[in-house]
């Protein structure tokens, strides 16, 4: 019981450690800019328009 207790708390470290680096960058990866939000609504007015005109 003790290793996994050791184990998971390095495990904690692990990912706090992460998240610190995360934070001190200037961009957090995976967010979306801009470019990323205006690409989605094209992909989903596209997608919307092609079955609608397929079903009509």
């Amino acid at each position: 019981m003790e290793n996994n207790d050791i184990a998971w708390q390095s495990e904690l470290a692990r990912r706090a450690r992460i998240y610190e680096d995360i934070e001190a960058g200037d961009r957090f990866e995976g967010t979306m800019t801009a470019l990323d939000y205006t690409g989605m609504t094209v992909l989903t007015l596209v997608l919307v328009v092609g079955f609608w005109l397929w079903g009509a």
